[in-house]
């Protein structure tokens, strides 16, 4: 099987999330579901600016190597990735990001409520997964618990370290990762002059039904 193809969308993607401040260095990752079932991850320990797609690890589910270069290992937080696309066969794609506003809320332990569009099309109010080990199972679980409960939600925050955001591609996940991050600093701003209110619930089922925005899952 040639990886090639989903070697450069993960690559392409990473680029585009380190451009816009989502990720940084090393930290964050990005996968997706291969035409096989496999799973291209972005590297453990290598930073977005020198990253190259080669550098694009394949893994299956369990997360054994299928397509590595010489010394290439999966993200640490690779089980994050693959509980997430065992339990959701819907999901292609799975991004973590490092995002300052997003962790801002993760560590106060503070849902993002339904304020704005941007809340609103990631599945808001976003709630916060309870805090686990990075890097563990737990991590993965709990957030595909949450995803599971909640079909609508595209976006979760990870207590004390940062947003996992899901999509049927890289692209659609890429635009709910660029909206989290946005409704989250919008959150932030209109709390430092007063207590934003949120869109009303009637609304919000209205704003859902004429964008689509249905469950899914």
């Amino acid at each position: 099987m040639n990886y090639s193809h989903a070697k450069q969308k993960v690559y392409q993607t990473a680029v585009r999330l380190n451009k816009v401040d989502l990720i940084r260095l090393s930290a964050g990752n990005i996968s997706c579901r291969t035409d096989d079932g496999m799973v291209a991850i972005t590297p453990s320990g290598i930073p977005y600016n020198v990253m190259v797609p080669e550098d694009i690890v394949v893994i299956d589910l369990e997360g054994n190597l299928v397509d590595a270069g010489e010394g290439r290992k999966p993200s640490s937080e690779y089980l994050l990735h693959t509980s997430i696309l065992k339990h959701l066969a819907d999901v292609n794609a799975v991004i973590h990001t490092h995002s300052s506003y997003g962790i801002t809320f993760a560590a106060l332990g503070r849902e993002l409520p339904p304020i704005c569009i941007e809340l609103l099309v990631t599945g808001g109010p976003i709630p916060v997964a309870p805090y686990a080990y990075p890097g563990t199972p737990e991590v993965g679980e709990m957030a595909a618990s949450i995803f599971l409960e909640r079909p609508e939600l595209k976006c979760c925050l990870l207590k004390n370290h940062g947003v996992v955001t899901i999509g049927k591609s890289l692209q659609e996940g890429f635009g709910y990762a660029l909206d989290l991050e946005t409704g989250a600093r919008i959150y932030h701003q209109a709390l430092q002059v007063g207590e934003p209110e949120t869109i009303p619930p009637a609304d919000i089922t209205a704003i859902r039904q004429k964008y689509n925005l249905i469950a899914d899952r």
